[in-house]
């Protein structure tokens, strides 16, 4: 048995082990490319865009200007001010809050107290949490005597590409413990019901509301914690049924009262959840039924997209087979055990979401598929063998049940190692956060930065500057107008766009629809300059590299037809590796194609296309060439530095839209925008008229 024990504790190990070396191991890769992926060559740059969200609240808090429950000066300009009348039913401004926010808080003070910067904090902190889901896993099965459950459980969710994917390097977000403590609060809650001893099972329901407050203040969502409890008391009219003593309401109070703060909200979110993403059935709000005529932001992020069968278990185990016994498995332990596991059955249906209502809820199917795995080898040597007369002799069962077992979890291993070869990068690179280091620097401490949402986070804090959106208020209709502005060939239409909504917001656009104006009326109204006011806060358009590929999205969002309810894709073809053939003529192997620079000609395998434009663009000079006026595609060449050209491709309707003019080509009208940064591919920054020639 001694042996045995050995060999649970040294799988253990591995896992713990395994988990945070297919982490750190991207370190060597993140070494090697210094000069982007770590800014002031010591401090690393985060990996997904959250991070810079709950990394800016962590210097709001060291810095002293995080103030519970007061407005979010950083985010949701105007409406996060005192510029715009807040005259609407709905609050859109964003506040300071803790519940959810807590990971920021945690690395605010562990920064205090370490000296430390809060993104080398996250390099080291973040590798070693994402693991400790490990530790509720083994120990609870271990405790109910199925040890290979806890151990593939925690071995399939570590190497899980979804877990891998939201706890990978450099990847600051309360993922990390997400899963950990629901699961360390079950394990409590298991062994309160398990210990005879009262002074004990007074330390585990204590441990357990504690940890519970965490949970709440860490993710703040309270519909978990309230189904948590619920599984608790459940659990205890199961024992108990109405013999209740003086000693077991003492129990529930200690569980339940330190609860009481924030524990009643959650049967209605609970409701609103089960109706939305089980049922799918939506209650729109006041503000959503007054904005839906605008198109729909959340149809461009991927996470909220349906996944198939097949995909589902690849974001969890990368191979269908162990899937779908994993799944299976994972149903049977619960039949076998649904007493003791009572308390994890939640969200095995929250991981069960994932085949319904979006890829982010594999996260949480990952460890059941791995616990079903683990219990497909004690279901066969524990319990099937009896009925099938074979076996009887326990060493043998003990034996061959180990052989299994190894054999699993080497199998499932090697099945989970090319998330070895998943590599963490930056959402940001070096150069990037140079050029918003200028924008912090350069401009009023009151300016305001107009451009698309993924960025936001990180100019918050990066450079220290509100902005109109972010990745937690992209679904307004703001965005669309952002978008529209892009998109306009006009600048003033995109001038009278930003003075709207730089002048009445969320909160205007709500007031003015109230008057009983459709959506589309609305942009017209806007467009024509109808309500036109001088801009008083400094406003700088800002254009990023990223946005290139992302073109296509804001221009189907940009040219949003209101009687159609469709927009148009309009997208950058960047072909790499091309290089001259003949004078002035380019072969790009990587489109198939051949471009005649001087007849102005395109032509790939399926034919030829004409260019109606072709510019030429370096540092401070712009030729433009003409060919067909109804020709197919435009061609842009812009030096990027001096030994470099890089070549885009567009379709010709896009040619005269501010994104293409603006960006790459740094056209502009001075009359509306006054050019600030030019650091293109990185940056290009504009400063936007306080009023028409201002």
């Amino acid at each position: 048995m001694k042996g045995e024990k050995f060999l649970y504790f040294f799988l253990f190990l591995i896992v713990l082990f395994w988990g945070v070396f297919i982490r750190f191991d991207d370190t060597k890769i993140w070494h090697q490319n210094r000069p982007s992926f770590f800014y002031q060559d010591n401090i690393p740059l985060y990996s997904e865009y959250d991070s810079f969200f709950f990394a800016r609240l962590a210097l709001d808090i060291k810095e002293g200007i995080y103030k519970n429950g007061s407005a979010d000066n950083f985010r949701f300009f105007p409406d996060n001010s005192s510029l715009v009348q807040k005259d609407f039913e709905e609050d859109f401004t964003p506040k300071y809050q803790i519940s959810g926010h807590f990971v920021s808080f945690v690395w605010a003070y562990l920064s205090k107290l370490t000296g430390l910067d809060l993104a080398k904090l996250t390099w080291w902190l973040v590798p070693l949490l994402a693991i400790s889901v490990v530790f509720p896993l083994y120990f609870y099965f271990y405790d109910l005597k199925v040890p290979w459950v806890g151990i593939l459980g925690g071995l399939v969710v570590v190497t899980s590409p979804m877990y891998w994917g939201r706890t990978n390097l450099m990847r600051l977000d309360h993922d990390i413990l997400n899963l950990t403590l629901p699961f360390l609060i079950a394990y409590f809650f298991y062994k309160f019901f398990e210990e005879v001893s009262e002074k004990k099972k007074y330390f585990w329901i204590s441990l357990a509301s504690f940890v519970l407050i965490f949970y709440q203040l860490w993710y703040g969502h309270p519909n978990l914690n309230f189904v948590l409890v619920s599984m608790f008391l459940v659990r205890y009219f199961w024992d108990k049924r109405w013999t209740w003593s003086k000693k077991d309401l003492i129990f529930t109070a200690i569980l339940i009262l330190p609860q009481s703060w924030y524990l009643y909200h959650g049967p209605f979110h609970l409701y609103l959840q089960v109706k939305t993403l089980v049922f799918n059935i939506k209650s729109p709000t006041s503000a959503d039924i007054l904005f839906k005529d605008f198109p729909n932001i959340y149809m461009s992020i991927s996470e909220l997209q349906k996944l198939t069968f097949k995909e589902v278990f690849d974001f969890v185990l990368l191979n269908p087979v162990f899937g779908v016994l994993g799944l299976i498995g994972s149903f049977l332990i619960f039949l076998f055990y649904f007493k003791k596991l009572i308390f994890i059955f939640p969200f095995f249906g929250i991981g069960l979401l994932s085949f319904f209502s979006g890829a982010r809820f594999t996260m949480y199917l990952a460890p059941f598929v791995g616990i079903g795995l683990g219990f497909m080898v004690h279901l066969i040597f524990e319990k099937l063998t009896s009925y099938v007369q074979v076996f009887k002799e326990e060493y043998k069962q003990r034996i061959t049940k180990i052989v299994v077992g190894i054999f699993l979890f080497l199998a499932v291993f090697i099945v989970q190692k090319p998330v070895w070869d998943y590599l963490s990068t930056p959402k940001i690179f070096a150069s990037l956060v140079k050029d918003m280091e200028f924008l912090k620097e350069s401009t009023p401490s009151n300016a305001v930065i107009w451009t698309w949402w993924d960025y936001g986070y990180a100019f918050q804090l990066y450079a220290r500057r509100a902005v109109f959106h972010d990745g937690g208020s992209q679904g307004s209709p703001k965005t669309y107008f952002i978008a529209r502005s892009f998109t306009t060939t006009s600048p003033e239409e995109a001038w009278n766009i930003t003075s709207f909504i730089s002048n009445y917001g969320l909160y205007g656009i709500a007031k003015v629809l109230k008057t009983g104006l459709s959506a589309k009326e609305l942009v017209e109204k806007v467009k024509k300059g109808e309500y036109t006011k001088p801009i008083e806060v400094p406003i700088y358009w800002v254009f990023t590299g990223d946005l290139i590929p992302k073109f296509a999205w804001i221009h189907y969002f940009g040219s949003y037809n209101f009687d159609k309810r469709e927009g148009t894709f309009g997208s950058y073809i960047t072909p790499n590796n091309c290089h001259i053939i003949t004078k002035d003529v380019l072969s790009c192997p990587d489109l198939g194609a051949q471009i005649d620079l001087v007849n102005g000609y395109i032509t790939t395998q399926k034919g030829i296309s004409s260019i109606k434009t072709l510019y030429l663009r370096e540092k401070n000079q712009l030729i433009e060439k003409k060919f067909k006026e109804n020709g197919d595609y435009v061609v842009e060449l812009i030096r990027t530095n001096p030994n470099n050209w890089s070549i885009f491709l567009i379709e010709s309707f896009l040619e005269k839209t501010l994104f293409n003019e603006m960006f790459l080509l740094r056209k502009y009208d001075s009359k509306y925008f006054e050019l600030v940064l030019d650091d293109f591919p990185h940056m290009v920054v504009y400063k936007v008229k306080s009023q028409p020639g201002g």
